[in-house]
């Protein structure tokens, strides 16, 4: 019989690292291939200084169709945070953990709780509003050391 796998999710938006526990005494074990870092453009490469072209007649005022509606960075946020989601939903699908704790800042964690399924949010067991992203693994495994044996 195995023990409960937990899995620790720590994201910020533009970095996520994915550790597993298997158990008391066991640590925090980081795992390949789900997460990452994001590279986001620089914020020239992704929005013009210049208006767009618009349709209205001439000496017409007022925003311009072309006039973002939202920040291109959160934008890419919302995009890596969703992909990020995506692939601890087909983990859960899989059965590879039995608890998820979730770690990130508030709009990360919003995101995050929007875009997880019902199959991966029934096994959230907590959530820490908090940007552990820098962190080492010993000081992530004292921030959920009250959910968690490691």
């Amino acid at each position: 019989m195995r023990g409960k796998i937990t899995w620790i999710v720590v994201a910020d938006g533009q970095r996520a690292t994915v550790y597993h526990n298997d158990g008391p005494n066991k640590g925090l074990q980081v795992i390949d291939g789900i997460g990452g870092h994001r590279d986001g453009a620089r914020s020239h490469e992704m929005i013009s200084d210049h208006a767009g072209r618009s349709q209205g007649f001439a000496g017409a005022h007022g925003a311009s169709s072309m006039t973002p509606r939202t920040d291109p960075h959160e934008q890419e946020e919302a995009r890596f945070t969703e992909h990020l989601a995506g692939e601890i939903n087909h983990a859960a699908l899989e059965k590879k953990f039995d608890r998820l704790i979730l770690a990130a800042p508030p709009r990360t964690l919003g995101i995050l709780r929007k875009a997880l399924s019902s199959h991966a949010t029934e096994r959230v067991i907590a959530e820490l509003d908090k940007d552990l992203t820098k962190n080492a693994p010993a000081d992530i495994a004292a921030h959920v050391a009250e959910h968690l044996a490691v």
